[in-house]
């Protein structure tokens, strides 16, 4: 039986948990997880591990949108050079 039998591949909060429990059977030792996608069925094996992790993320990014909750970011200040040269002439 495949990963994800019975789940409904619309939608992105359904799909990421199971990928992520594929993830880590294969971090745990497994040496292939069967996942059916759509009329597909594919074996992952630890060499994808950074392919499903990229795609878990992107699942959870798009869970997160149909959700309605904000991406988080960072502001960064912005760089004055100072020294000799530059047109830096303080507060």
């Amino acid at each position: 039986m495949a990963l994800l039998d019975g789940v409904d591949l619309t939608n992105p909060c359904l799909v990421w948990p199971k990928l992520q429990e594929a993830y880590y059977r294969l971090l745990a030792g497994e040496t292939e997880v069967r996942v059916r996608f759509r009329e597909r069925e594919v074996e992952l094996a630890p060499g994808s591990m950074s392919l499903l992790k990229k795609e878990i993320a992107e699942l959870q990014a798009a869970c997160d949108r149909k959700q309605g909750k904000r991406a988080r970011y960072a502001l960064r200040a912005g760089f004055r050079p100072r020294g000799p040269g530059s047109d830096f002439t303080g507060w």
